[in-house]
């Protein structure tokens, strides 16, 4: 078994000076800046950096849309306060949803902003009810990132399934002079434009939904020889498409209507 020997402080500074490595100094470590990739070209945004939001959440997301600038260069503290005041004035707001579209949803609205505000654990749902919801109360369309998890991936049967594009309503009812925000699906990154030129949003669906994303188009409602009738005056129809489900032809119409709007937005 080795033996040691207990030394004094002042003997081991002796020894020390015996030590031939002892002017050898450790090279110096430079520590760069680096900064991640925050481009989203490989989702097919040219031109559109993703921003990080802090805190993460839907109320946090509210306060940099209105300004953006304010909300990058204030300290977190003071955009948490925003997002007090800001769910103060939303639930407060909800009050006002009688008489309109989601009047029977303005409870649900209010303990969610509430949940919001709380950090509470939200469901899958909860997410895009409150989208839903904020979009119609701040006048915002939203484009929803839904990036597929891993277990998604694995149990999925798409292959190469990367991920969901969720309207935050109906896109055929959406106007030009309203802003469209493209965001995160759990509130964590927004879409910031490097310039003041957006892309054309229909050719950017149309490429993202052949690379493996999944794009929930809304339905039309009608019987399927309403939906027929339409779908047959597009130049993609084929006669053998009349055999298709009535659901997934509701789907392609909606497509259609939406694409159609979109191809405006120059």
């Amino acid at each position: 078994m080795k033996q040691y020997q207990n030394v004094s402080f002042k003997e081991l500074l002796l020894y020390s000076q015996n030590n031939p490595n002892r002017t050898r100094e450790l090279e110096s470590i430079e520590i760069h800046d680096i900064k991640p990739d925050t481009s989203l070209e490989k989702i097919g945004l040219k031109g559109f950096n993703s921003f990080d939001l802090n805190p993460t959440g839907i109320l946090s997301l509210i306060a940099c849309i209105n300004d953006p600038t304010y909300y990058s260069l204030i300290p977190v503290a003071a955009r948490i306060q925003l997002t007090i005041d800001i769910a103060t004035k939303l639930q407060l707001q909800t009050d006002q949803l009688k008489n309109t579209s989601i009047s029977r949803k303005r409870k649900k609205l209010h303990d969610l902003i509430g949940a919001a505000y709380n950090g509470s654990a939200f469901e899958e749902k909860d997410y895009f009810e409150l989208f839903h919801g904020l979009s119609i109360m701040c006048n915002i369309q939203f484009i929803l990132i839904k990036s597929a998890v891993q277990e998604d991936i694995e149990n999925a049967t798409h292959n190469g399934l990367k991920g969901e594009i969720v309207f935050s309503s109906n896109p055929t009812n959406w106007k030009l002079d309203v802003p469209v925000w493209i965001t995160d699906y759990h509130a964590r990154w927004i879409a910031i434009p490097s310039s003041s030129t957006h892309p054309i949003i229909a050719p950017w669906l149309s490429d993202i939904e052949n690379t493996g994303w999944i794009i929930k188009w809304p339905e039309v409602d009608g019987t399927k020889s309403e939906i027929v009738e339409y779908l047959s005056l597009l130049p993609t129809w084929k006669a053998t498409d009349i055999k298709i489900n009535k659901d997934i032809l509701a789907t392609r119409l909606g497509r259609a209507n939406c694409i159609k709007v979109f191809s405006k937005w120059n």
